[in-house]
């Protein structure tokens, strides 16, 4: 009895004409410039997270995060000066990965900058804190 139901079930919502079934797409969302950019920054960030792990250091800043000083904000909303001053931190704790000479752990200094990330996100954008997160090295 139950194949008969759920035969019934499988056949009764097929579409006789398919030829006729439009598709539906839905309305995307356009992602900003900002957007975009921190995608790029989390793979990034991925990529100098594995190197660390495996004792390859990162040997080249990406100049490109520096457009995190004027890359379009979703609906053009406009720079607060806490998301500029998370921003020179989180910069400034990038350029230390590059230091041969630092004292400090690597790994540290990685934390420090994946950190700077989830304090901004904390008051600017809280949606991606937990992938973030997962950038930190243990």
């Amino acid at each position: 009895m139950k194949f008969i139901s759920i035969a019934f079930f499988l056949f009764s919502c097929q579409n006789s004409d398919l030829s006729t079934t439009k598709k539906f797409i839905p309305d995307m969302y356009e992602e900003s410039e900002m957007t975009l950019l921190m995608r790029s920054i989390y793979e990034e960030n991925s990529k100098m997270k594995k190197g660390i792990i495996t004792g390859t250091p990162p040997n080249r800043f990406p100049s490109y995060f520096l457009n995190i000083f004027n890359s379009k904000l979703t609906n053009d909303k406009p720079y607060s000066e806490k998301f500029m001053t998370y921003s020179k931190v989180y910069i400034d704790n990038v350029r230390t990965l590059f230091d041969t000479v630092s004292s400090i752990s690597l790994k540290t200094r990685y934390n420090n900058s994946i950190n700077s990330c989830i304090a901004c996100h904390t008051s600017e954008c809280t949606g991606p804190i937990p992938s973030i997160k997962k950038l930190l090295i243990k």
